[in-house]
């Protein structure tokens, strides 16, 4: 009895292997013949405004691969659309996929902009919230904090700032506006109060750095980012409880470079 029990799990599992056999030839044969049936995209955009679009993805990966239509599943680059697209500069995450029917799905993330900087050279670009550079497209405006004056943009599109190693001096020191940039962004976009009040930053040819109101004449001088976060705290408790009894157009400059201390110009 035990013995042909044992014959028979036998042919059960040559059976289920021979089944396994035939299934991969036909999807081979299948993969062989049969051509994908369409691409689609998903975009998370995380709740703010959109840098592009999925169709616009999607009309970039034909212009490079070719339409899907016109390839066989077998000979889909899947690979190669997957690192076509996880190299554009707005999107943070990205993956591709190929199912049994054909079909390339996309799924990505895009990047979230903290700010928007006009380069030394004209050049126009955002910085995202994880120090990555990327072009500003002008079919998708971003409302957003701008900042313009000595910023010196060395890095490709798609790069992050944070990406250079310590010991590359030289362009850590390039990019020093930037790395300014992104810390004042971060501290003004998570600040709802900051980001209603303050409308631009300005590098002076020093590195001192400025800020313009969108209420009020005046200009907010803040130096350099040491103890940045302190000194927009500073600001915010001057406005609420300093300029609400003056008014907004008292003074023509309000310094925050001294410590603790906010140095009224009128």
């Amino acid at each position: 009895m035990k013995l042909f029990v044992k014959i028979l799990l036998i042919c059960l599992w040559v059976v289920i292997a021979a089944g396994v056999v035939v299934m991969m030839g036909f999807s081979n044969e299948v993969h062989r013949v049969k051509k994908c049936r369409s691409i689609t995209c998903s975009i998370d955009y995380k709740g703010v405004q959109p840098l592009m679009s999925g169709n616009e993805l999607i009309a970039e990966i034909c212009d490079k691969f070719g339409k899907p239509q016109a390839t066989l599943i077998g000979e889909a680059n899947i690979e190669g659309i997957k690192a076509f697209v996880r190299r554009n500069p707005y999107l943070e995450k990205a993956d591709v996929k190929l199912n049994l029917e054909g079909d390339i799905l996309i799924r990505a993330e895009q990047c979230i902009p903290v700010i928007r900087y006009i380069s030394s050279d004209g050049q126009y670009h955002y910085i995202d919230r994880n120090g990555r550079i990327m072009p500003v497209s002008l079919k998708f405006p971003y409302k957003i904090l701008i900042a313009t004056g000595q910023i010196d943009s060395p890095l490709q599109d798609g790069k992050s700032i944070f990406s250079v190693p310590d010991t590359n001096l030289v362009l850590r020191n390039q990019l020093k506006s930037l790395y300014d940039l992104h810390t004042l962004a971060g501290i003004i976009s998570t600040d709802s109060t900051l980001s209603a009040l303050i409308e631009q930053v300005n590098i002076q040819p020093g590195g001192e750095i400025q800020m313009i109101t969108k209420a009020g004449s005046h200009i907010i001088l803040l130096g350099d980012t040491t103890d940045a976060s302190e000194k927009l705290e500073n600001l915010k408790y001057f406005y609420k409880y300093g300029l609400v009894k003056t008014g907004w157009n008292k003074y023509r400059k309000l310094d925050l470079e001294y410590k603790n201390q906010i140095v009224c110009t009128k």
